[in-house]
């Protein structure tokens, strides 16, 4: 949930989530809550909600409440005046990532690594990770991740006229990935082992796109099509000391059409259905035409249409380009190939339930209730080697620092 400057309007409503058992009424073994640009101290609900919970159980079953701050102190960092300024800055004016992680102690237990649970990914400490590892008696790990995921590099591809428009989904995704990489390189330093799942939740900020590589093309989700690229999966973790794994998601969608719309919205306007990216799609463009493109432009829709029905700020047909309604809070995981193949999801409530009537942010924040299977193997899709090709060349992409500014520079060039 960004922007919300106190916790009053929301703690209700996060209490009662807490508390309640899941859709089969049957107790809660987790649950994780991650917020973006928070400005309020996530302290003390915590200590109200336990103390709350010693008088009257809740149903959920839940009897440990960890909550992290992205901008609490590093205990092993030196003090530095400026630093202090900046986090004090960004704390008051803007927000941070908060998680809170509930369980029952009689399932899991936490472990002592919050320390290697942490990363930036930009000098804003406002995008970052952290996380809070929590583990079984039979020795299976999950490791929730909250976050706010970077967006200049992948906007800087979005808008960009020099990058012609059939390399921009490839361009995006390499981006995107290098983020994905990121977090799996902190992972690479845990004694990881085959028993462990990954799970990264927040603003993820994937992005809609238009693909050029063909004509009539219906517009793409940058996160959805890294996850469909097997070489891309494969060469993120090419140098990395992890079993052999990749990332899914605990919802699965066929294409962008499906996905609730949670960015960009208007913050003053409550909406209580669940709109879509096709809901838009439908009508700015239309599939048997090109793409959209600097000669070519959506279709324009009327402003009831796109702010009281859609609770959109502006019309879609004229925002740039990293700003057309895309789907950007939701639930990834990461897992080796040897345990995934056994797990499978369960979702009572068919998926992600958009709370539409809470306003203040140009995010809508989402619920999800899911239930982790693990049963007999199932196959998964064939993953190339390491070796060939065209995964060396995707994770020499991936590792270069340098790679979009040159592709920008040659771009630039050849025109």
């Amino acid at each position: 949930m960004a922007n919300m400057a106190a916790l009053d309007p929301f703690v209700g409503m996060l209490g009662q989530f807490l508390a309640k058992p899941f859709a089969d009424a049957k107790k809660v073994d987790a649950t994780f809550v991650a917020l973006t640009e928070a400005r309020f101290k996530m302290r003390d609900f915590v200590q109200d909600q336990l103390g709350d919970w010693r008088h009257n159980v809740p149903a959920s079953g839940m009897d440990t409440l960890l909550h992290r701050d992205a901008l609490k102190k590093n205990p092993t960092a030196s003090w530095n005046p400026f630093t202090w300024c900046r986090k004090k800055v960004v704390q008051h004016c803007v927000g941070n990532v908060k998680t809170v992680l509930g369980f029952r102690k009689e399932t899991f237990k936490k472990e002592d690594r919050d320390d290697q649970l942490f990363g930036t990914f930009t000098l804003n400490p406002e995008k970052a990770f952290l996380g809070t590892s929590i583990v079984r008696e039979d020795g299976l790990r999950l490791c929730f991740f909250g976050t706010h995921f970077p967006m200049q590099r992948l906007q800087s591809v979005l808008v960009s006229n020099k990058i012609d428009g059939s390399e921009k989904l490839m361009a995006a995704k390499i981006e995107y990935a290098r983020v994905l990489r990121e977090v799996l390189c902190r992972a690479a330093a845990w004694d990881f082992g085959h028993n462990t799942v990954i799970f990264v939740q927040g603003d993820l900020n994937s992005r809609t796109v238009f693909d050029f590589h063909e004509v009539g093309s219906q517009a793409k989700d940058v996160l959805l099509e890294v996850l469909k690229d097997t070489a891309l999966m494969a060469a993120m973790t090419s140098d990395l000391n992890l079993p052999k794994g990749r990332w899914h998601e605990v919802v699965p969608f066929s294409g962008v059409n499906e996905m609730p719309v949670t960015y960009k919205v208007d913050p003053k306007v409550c909406v209580q259905r669940q709109i879509t990216v096709g809901d838009i799609l439908n009508r700015v463009h239309d599939p048997a035409q090109p793409p959209p493109s600097a000669k070519r432009t959506l279709t324009s829709v009327h402003r009831n249409e796109f702010g009281m029905e859609w609770g959109l700020k502006k019309d879609p047909a004229k925002v740039k380009a990293s700003h057309f309604p895309a789907f950007t809070e939701r639930v990834i995981y990461w897992a080796p190939d040897a345990l995934s193949s056994q797990m499978s999801w369960a979702l009572p409530h068919g998926g992600y339930e958009t709370l539409g009537h809470i306003d203040g942010s140009d995010h809508r924040p989402v619920t999800l209730e899911a239930l982790m299977i693990l049963g007999p193997q199932h196959s998964l899709p064939a993953m190339p080697s390491r070796q060939e090709p065209e995964v060396k060349e995707l994770a020499s992409k991936l590792i270069s620092k340098r790679w979009l500014a040159s592709r920008l520079c040659a771009c630039h060039f050849n025109r």
